[in-house]
């Protein structure tokens, strides 16, 4: 198999989409289940492993948690989206997870529970 080396050193990536896609699926998979927390919703994209706190899973606080112990974990940080627009105020991060980028979110609006 081919393969590219990941940005930061974090071993080689598929160099084939499909293998890249699946690399990263099962990745995701496994760093869903070290963190312990049920009723993530996952999407692997060719680009990028997106995971979402959906408001289902408790108040903003609960969940703003839930995204500082994800981004922690990805080695990146939680921070408000100050910028305008329907996103203002959600909880977001960014990180890798085996060399995959990944993004965490969580959508707190006035209208959140």
């Amino acid at each position: 198999m081919t393969t590219v080396t990941a940005s930061g050193g974090r071993g080689p990536l598929p160099a084939r989409p499909l293998a890249a896609q699946a690399h990263a699926l099962r990745a995701a998979a496994a760093f869903i289940e070290a963190a312990g927390i049920p009723g993530l919703s996952l999407t692997v994209d060719p680009d990028q492993i997106v995971i979402q706190v959906p408001a289902g899973l408790g108040g903003p606080a609960a969940r703003t948690a839930a995204v500082t112990l994800l981004a922690a974990a990805a080695g990146g940080r939680a921070a408000r989206d100050a910028r305008p627009g329907p996103t203002r105020g959600w909880v977001r991060a960014e990180g890798q997870i085996a060399g995959h980028h990944v993004r965490i979110f969580t959508p707190i609006t006035k209208d959140t529970p």
